[in-house]
């Protein structure tokens, strides 16, 4: 319950850094997406039940700062959480492997949805040049972010839910 309440304020403040600051250090026209990489480096601890409520706080307030169609972040993101407690569950060990994997997925997914909406609202869109100018930068600014968040999410959860000592 406590998770649930504190990924409000947490969220926000992240939403808030995304779309203040990281937004405004492109690289070509790509930028990276602070909240995708903080929800997946949380679903992916071991002790959180419900990645899901991270996923769609995040998708919510992401979707009212994008001028994409609402629930392409939503949408995304809850994927994204599901498919993190999934495999960090049931197939690795090594969280951080799996973190960089879902990183690179979840930048393909947005990027993927986002440009299937917009061709489906009627834009046209250059598909090599999108890949070149957003997706490619974008994957590599949200993989340069994946470790200190990872590093920054193992700590909270072990601050959130500390292991139980046998005595």
């Amino acid at each position: 319950m406590i998770s649930i309440l504190l990924s409000i304020p947490i969220l926000s403040l992240v939403t808030i850094i995304q779309s203040a600051v990281v937004s405004r250090m492109p690289l070509v026209q790509g930028t990276a997406d602070l909240v995708m990489v903080v929800i997946i480096a949380w679903a992916l601890q071991r002790r959180v039940k419900y990645p899901w409520q991270w996923a769609l706080m995040g998708g919510i307030l992401m979707d009212f700062f994008s001028s994409l169609p609402f629930g392409v972040y939503t949408l995304s993101y809850l994927v994204l959480s599901v498919l993190a407690q999934l495999m960090s569950q049931r197939l690795w060990k090594f969280s951080f492997l799996i973190q960089l994997f879902l990183t690179l997925l979840g930048t393909m997914l947005v990027h993927i949805i986002s440009t299937l909406v917009l061709f489906l609202q009627g834009t046209s869109l250059e598909i090599l040049r999108v890949l070149q100018s957003i997706t490619l930068p974008s994957l590599l600014l949200n993989l340069m972010l994946t470790l200190p968040v990872y590093i920054i999410m193992v700590d909270f959860a072990h601050q959130l839910y500390p292991e139980e000592v046998e005595l």
